[in-house]
């Protein structure tokens, strides 16, 4: 039986997931995006990075000064 979570694993995997967006996130796509890409490290994943600086740019985010991303 397959649950979400093994197709989002399987999604995870493929390059295209971690791609950069063609547009920007709104914040309620990048909050969507930091859960899934929640094992990918912001410096690593164009897309994660992505959502990052849209919740940072809105506010919701603060960025760290000591972690790196």
């Amino acid at each position: 039986m397959h649950t979400l979570a093994m197709y989002q694993l399987i999604a995870m995997c493929q390059d295209q997931a971690h791609q950069a967006p063609v547009v920007p996130f709104t914040v309620y796509q990048a909050h969507q995006v930091m859960q899934n890409h929640r094992a990918c490290r912001a410096k690593h994943c164009p897309r994660k990075d992505a959502a990052l600086r849209t919740l940072i740019e809105a506010g919701r985010v603060i960025a760290s000064t000591t972690k790196p991303r």
